[in-house]
């Protein structure tokens, strides 16, 4: 038996990450939701595994980013840490709310701690697109640069994102709209997209030399990514329970065509076994929070027939 499990990855430093197997990395956010982890287990796991952005070293990625791997590889980690300064900054903008919504305490004690994480994320996806791309250090600039070399899909998602922040403004007490923002926050921009843009670059890297830092650095942020989706699993497992399944689905229904489409339209990710990991996630979530086995298959099918037809125009 190989020395590393799923959950012996909880338990790995910092430098240890980029040893950590593929397969471990992979199957980590489903090991962790099948185990139906409540928040305050949740926070104590965040309490565990602690870790700094400033400790990951890039010297040496960018010297060989620059000069030791082929410019089509190079688009491709250029084009995810764009998409994840996009992802991480906004989610800061998502969390705000989400947090003043919470229906309950423990909940709010472990979203502090995705806070505490987003902008640790924020801080160092910033340092790689400074740092390994040789973006404007200005956030401004930098996130203006990271629009031009995302998917043109993200913008649709965040429009979505924007309307959905903005009513749980105006109803900070409305538990059907704070799980809406907790199903396109945790299940789909964390669940679905952020989980296989991070599992796709690090599997992109696995057999390439000389970008360990950039490996740590992703595989850092998909074991915190864990938690999150951990947590999203259990307050919408809860609110399907306590009656508001077609509030989530309905939100299901405006974001899944645009995440599969934002897969779609980024090269690091635009083939069908990309799709078929977004698919799968998005399935194995969707079973988990007791989503009606109807609407499941409706939504696969409707989801996928839609973006196929935005990716053929």
């Amino acid at each position: 038996m190989s020395r590393w499990t799923p959950l012996l990855m909880d338990e790995a430093s910092l430098s240890e990450l980029p040893k950590v197997p593929l397969s471990e990395v992979m199957q980590h956010a489903h090991v962790m939701a099948a185990q139906r982890l409540k928040p305050r287990e949740l926070y104590e796991r965040w309490d565990r595994q602690q870790w700094s952005a400033a400790d990951v070293e890039l010297g040496p990625d960018k010297e060989n980013f620059d000069h030791a791997i082929t410019p089509g590889f190079r688009a491709i980690v250029a084009e995810s840490i764009a998409t994840f300064i996009i992802g991480e900054y906004t989610g800061l903008d998502m969390l705000g709310p989400i947090i003043s919504g919470s229906p309950d305490e423990q909940y709010s004690v472990f979203l502090g701690t995705q806070i505490a994480d987003e902008t640790r994320h924020t801080h160092l996806v910033f340092r790689l697109g400074e740092e390994i791309l040789g973006m404007d250090p200005d956030p401004k600039r930098m996130l203006t640069e990271s629009w031009n070399l995302a998917a043109p899909a993200h913008r649709e998602l965040s429009v979505l994102e924007a309307g959905i922040v903005r009513d749980l403004h105006r109803r900070p007490l409305d538990y059907g709209q704070w799980l809406r923002a907790v199903t396109l926050f945790h299940m789909i921009t964390e669940g679905v997209l952020a989980l296989v843009g991070q599992r796709v670059l690090v599997q992109a890297l696995r057999d390439v030399g000389g970008l360990d830092g950039i490996r740590t650095a992703f595989t850092a942020m998909c074991r915190d990514e864990s938690r999150h989706v951990g947590f999203g699993m259990h307050a919408l497992r809860t609110g399907v329970l306590e009656g508001h399944h077609d509030d989530i689905c309905e939100v299901l229904e405006q974001a899944v065509p645009l995440a599969l489409r934002v897969d779609q339209e980024t090269s690091a990710v635009g083939n069908r076994g990309f799709r078929r990991m977004s698919l799968d996630i998005l399935r194995r979530h969707m079973r988990l929070i007791g989503i009606d086995e109807g609407f499941q298959e409706h939504l696969i099918t409707t989801a996928s027939a839609t973006a196929e037809r935005a990716g053929a125009r």
